[in-house]
């Protein structure tokens, strides 16, 4: 449709007016300016002020729900310590303390404490940011009110998907939002909305002249992509690391995305990639140069299955590949000098005297006390151990009401996928050993301190590994293992389901957990059986809980390189004290619990 534009006598009012005389518009600049108003009074209660307990500096948050959870900058937390005050534009202050950390990414969530009802922003949608959208950035530059009530700045969104380098530190900024609204010392971590008051992303970087650290301009703002992706496990107080790709790629002469190496102990190796493919898109977005798989890959965190799809001699292919911890931080790393939060200052540069907390001691609030617990490799592993239990213990107290049949051999007699096998295998698991027998069935068997990924039935490739975890599991003991802890959340593939992943270190293997929330009972569990192989992954589902221990009437066996599940049905399960097994090459032997 086609408008022209007519000026009234207001220069007040502007008139859109459609070319057929259909379906006019009047857009009032008093009206937008009301908007505009209206908007920053509605957005400004969710904006924190976030200071270290004795005063003397800090930077900005956002309010993300009404249990308190904020998020804001780690390099604005980490100089604030693991309990600090926040203020709101109430005038009031609160007691808050650190959850979880992304050091890379600059992003820590924190936790208000004393009210079940704060406000808190809308997130929006980044993904739709455009150049040239209105934005609002809010926060409290050189702690300028003393109310706190947030400073405003307003302006446009000046590019998306922009690259922030790490600058001699491990701060990377990726696929950030360039805005011109001015970012000045004390903004870092508060929010960037849209002009509708959606919250959009979180102001952290901005390029400063060398001299007065005075904004030039070019400010940059984390997006709420990003932090929705991480944002599960930050809730899991854990030190949260970003994902790396194992492979490496570099822009052709022909404008190609070509991959240059690969890991040979890789998922993408093991999915096909080599030097010299095509690399066609990454978490399903297309690239345009080499620059843009750094930029999207920023956004994911360790451990995620991310999709990628490329091209080699044969065609196109589609594959999932499980990224890889990028620092692996065991402690919260210190902040580079030039990213560490100065003292309140005065417009003019100047040290402000008048700071009102400056006095404050910094002291942890003995009510509070028990909301952090020390823990390596954790921001605070209080809430890592919350997340666990909730977890954990249903699971624990539906096994303990059973009997001892968890420290027995659990027999399940499994019908074959292809119809015309009629007669049943036999699949006997216990805590150590399981193995697979039947006519018709691929006879094999593994055991657990001697896991090798070709003692695994070649049709149903993890079946043996999987279902000893699951015995291991039901063995109601957690001190059998390495290290328990809760992960955050992931989204489940194939599936495609968001579920709540429990991570158990069982010495040197990695064993991830899927939970959902309509079941105490597991419904996956993927198991690293050694470098360089693929993960064993299975999938439960329809429990028959009417036993003494559970059982699922079906398995689905996961096929890393095409992402189809082999669903198997448990026609019967029974649990023995001992029992036979065949061995490849050693028939007879016994599987003990």
């Amino acid at each position: 449709m086609n408008f022209r534009v007519v000026r009234s006598l207001s220069i007040a009012t502007v008139l859109l007016i459609s070319s057929t005389g259909i379906g006019q518009e009047v857009v009032s600049v008093e009206q937008k300016q009301k908007s505009r108003i209206e908007t920053i009074r509605r957005i400004s209660p969710s904006v924190v002020c976030v200071m270290p307990p004795g005063g003397g500096g800090g930077g900005s948050g956002v309010l993300i729900s009404a249990d308190g959870y904020a998020i804001s900058n780690y390099h604005v937390t980490s100089g604030s310590g693991n309990f600090m005050k926040c203020g709101l534009n109430d005038g009031r202050v609160y007691d808050a303390v650190i959850v979880g950390i992304d050091p890379t990414g600059d992003v820590a969530l924190i936790k208000l404490l004393g009210r079940e009802d704060f406000p808190f922003c809308t997130p929006g949608n980044s993904d739709l940011v455009k150049a040239g959208d209105e934005v609002l950035a809010l926060g409290n530059p050189f702690l300028l009110a003393s109310d706190f009530t947030p400073t405003v700045t307003y302006g446009i969104v000046s590019g998306v998907n922009r690259y922030q380098y790490p600058a001699n530190s491990f701060l990377e900024y990726t696929d950030c939002i360039q805005i011109d609204a001015s970012i000045n010392p004390g903004n870092s971590g508060g929010p960037l909305f849209d002009i509708n008051g959606r919250w959009i992303g979180i102001n952290g970087r901005a390029s400063f002249e060398k001299r007065g650290r005075i904004n030039s301009g070019a400010a940059y703002a984390i997006s709420v992509r990003q932090i929705q992706l991480f944002i599960d496990q930050l809730k899991s107080g854990r030190i949260v690391d970003h994902g790396r790709t194992d492979f490496t790629v570099t822009t052709s002469s022909d404008g190609l995305i070509e991959v240059q190496e690969v890991s040979q102990i890789s998922d993408a190796w093991r999915r096909g990639l080599r030097p010299g493919d095509e690399l066609i898109s990454f978490g399903d977005r297309s690239l345009k140069s080499a620059n843009d798989l750094k930029n999207i890959l920023g956004i994911y965190p360790a451990g995620t299955r991310v999709p990628m799809t490329y091209r080699n001699r044969e065609g196109v292919r589609k594959v999932y590949v499980r990224l890889s911890p990028l620092h692996g931080f065991e402690a919260a790393p210190p902040i580079p000098q030039e990213a560490e939060p100065k003292r309140p200052e005065d417009p003019d540069g100047q040290p402000n005297p008048e700071d009102p907390h400056a006095e404050e001691e910094a002291v942890v609030p003995p009510e509070y006390a028990h909301l952090f617990v020390e823990k390596k490799g954790f921001a605070n592993f209080y809430y890592n151990q919350q997340m666990q239990d909730r977890i954990l213990v249903p699971l624990q107290q539906m096994l303990s009401a059973g009997s001892t049949g968890g420290t027995s051999t659990w027999v399940l007699q499994l019908k074959h996928p292809v119809a015309k096998i009629e007669t049943p295998g036999e699949l006997l698991v216990g805590a150590t050993a399981a193995g697979l027998l039947g006519d018709n069935w691929p006879i094999s068997h593994q055991q657990i301190d001697k896991l090798d990924a070709s003692n695994e039935p070649l049709e149903f490739w993890g079946l043996l590994t999987g279902t000893m975890q699951l015995h291991r599991l039901f063995l109601n003991d957690l001190s059998l293992f390495s290290s328990v802890h809760y992960h955050g959340t992931d989204t489940l593939q194939p599936s495609g389901e968001t579920v709540r992943v429990i991570v158990i270190q069982d010495d040197a293997r990695v064993v991830r957990w899927y939970f959902d929330d309509r079941s105490p009972l597991p419904i996956g569990v993927d198991t690293l059986i050694g470098v360089g192989n693929d993960e064993s992954r299975l999938r439960f589902r329809d429990w028959d809980t009417s036993g003494e221990i559970p059982w699922p009437q079906e398995i689905g066996v996961v096929n890393s390189d095409t992402e189809e599940v082999t669903w198997l049905e448990v026609l019967n399960f029974e649990l023995r004290k001992t029992a036979r097994a065949a061995m490849s090459g050693a028939a007879g032997s016994e599987v003990k619990s």
